[in-house]
């Protein structure tokens, strides 16, 4: 960011960033050239104080208070431009009984996201099917 120059007392300064100026009573006042600064009320937290090229201004930025957000069959946002001001919880997921025993064999159950890489489990089961044979002089059906 190139800085302006300034005169003072008809002497010419180049490329000034900023200037100290003494106050009554002791101490210095900072000024700081904001040309190039574009900030606006809603790029700044809620209530803070700043300064760009149109002067003072105040933050208005929406707030996000602290949240909880469960797993679910939908993706879930938070919005842009909000400054996060508690605790945002993403909870765990639970499974039970999500064990290989439980699937037919060769069948995979996925957890998470379609992308290989965003599943929270992957489960392939070993569940073999039952075998049904009937014994030809009693009539009596076998299931193992």
């Amino acid at each position: 960011m190139a800085h302006p120059s300034l005169v003072v007392n008809e002497v010419q300064y180049a490329s000034v960033p900023e200037i100290d100026v003494p106050k009554v009573g002791g101490g210095t006042a900072k000024f700081y050239d904001a040309t190039d600064t574009n900030a606006t009320n809603a790029d700044v937290r809620n209530g803070k104080k700043f300064v760009n090229s149109s002067g003072e201004g105040t933050g208005n930025m929406t707030e996000k208070a602290a949240a909880d957000y469960y797993p679910s069959s939908s993706d879930q946002t938070i919005s842009g431009s909000q400054y996060l001001t508690g605790a945002q919880t993403i909870h765990k997921v639970i499974v039970t009984n999500l064990s290989a025993q439980y699937i037919a064999n060769g069948v995979t159950v996925k957890v998470g996201d379609a992308a290989d890489d965003d599943r929270i489990m992957s489960v392939t089961g070993s569940l073999s099917s039952p075998t049904i044979s009937q014994d030809s002089t009693s009539k009596i059906l076998s299931i193992s």
